[in-house]
């Protein structure tokens, strides 16, 4: 159970989660997200973008800041996040990879849930992927090109900033295959990319800008859609206290329902385990009504991260 195309949940009907104010329609705008090559001046054209169309910038820093409502449970993983390390950092973390997801799926929905939002970074286009109401953005430019913007900003050697190009090219690149499983080049995930060997960072925050404007013409973000975010975003964070509780043995999925309520689905070995899962789940803020289906079984189950 998701998000469908659309950008609307599958499943019929429609909730306010309890403690969240309803949105009016001149509340909502398009999410965008950007994808950026080093270089490529993408990160300053969000900002730009942020600063001078009044958008709010969910970046590096401010992911960092929302991850406090995170208790401190997943620090050191939210810190191998934020600053978007390579595999090799996350399995000396913690080797289930199914928390990175989470968390950043979390972050991700939250952020979509507020107004007039730029997600830069953390796969937020592959999370977000198909929905009419976010657009997909990547801004590229030629390698050459990135290294010499590089050099000049740092103020370093053309070979350092080469080093350092590529090898961020990469982590980049095995950050999204290991959190996604997908090609951050990909070309289709996608609805706008820029390369700014040609178009100049005014040019881009104008193209942007008017896109975002015309997508949210034809497929506005309802207040529905921004209350269905927050709802994915609570089930993320309930799959994440089942982890830290649980342990890795548990199989359950958390899935959205109406009025505020979630699904719980899967597979544990007792009864007592059954009910505990339950009973963690309900204490996860903006949960009030778990329909628990876990079946119990003492067979061998596939755990489903």
């Amino acid at each position: 159970m998701g998000l469908s195309p659309g950008g609307s949940f599958r499943h019929p009907g429609v909730y306010q989660l309890p403690g969240l104010p309803r949105l009016s329609k001149g509340d909502a705008m398009t999410v965008i997200t950007v994808s950026r090559q080093v270089g490529s001046h993408g990160g300053t054209i969000a900002a730009r973008l942020a600063e001078e169309k009044g958008y709010q910038l969910f970046n590096k820093e401010r992911f960092h800041r929302e991850a406090e409502g995170f208790d401190g449970h997943f620090s050191r993983e939210v810190e191998a996040l934020t600053n978007e390390s390579p595999p090799k950092l996350f399995e000396k973390l913690f080797h289930n990879h199914c928390v990175y997801g989470n968390i950043i799926a979390a972050m991700v929905y939250e952020a979509a849930a507020a107004d007039h939002v730029v997600v830069v970074g953390r796969g937020g286009q592959f999370i977000l992927e198909g929905l009419k109401c976010v657009l997909n953005v990547r801004v590229v430019s030629p390698v050459e090109e990135r290294i010499r913007n590089y050099a000049g900003f740092k103020g370093i050697e053309i070979g350092m900033a080469g080093d350092i190009i590529k090898a961020s090219d990469r982590e980049r690149s095995s950050f999204i295959k290991y959190l996604h499983n997908r090609n951050i080049a990909e070309t289709d995930v996608y609805d706008l990319t820029i390369n700014t060997r040609v178009v100049s960072q005014d040019m881009a925050v104008r193209l942007i800008h008017d896109t975002a404007e015309e997508v949210n013409r034809l497929h506005p973000v309802t207040p529905e859609i921004k209350l269905e975010f927050r709802q994915m975003a609570i089930c993320k964070r309930a799959e994440l206290m089942l982890m830290m509780e649980m342990g890795e043995s548990n199989a359950v999925k958390v899935s959205p329902c109406e009025s505020g309520k979630v699904m719980l689905t899967g597979y544990l070995p007792t009864e007592g385990e059954r009910v505990s899962a339950e009973n963690i789940v309900r204490s996860v803020k903006g949960i009030h009504k778990v329909d628990n289906r876990i079946v119990v079984s003492q067979f061998p189950v596939r755990p489903w991260y």
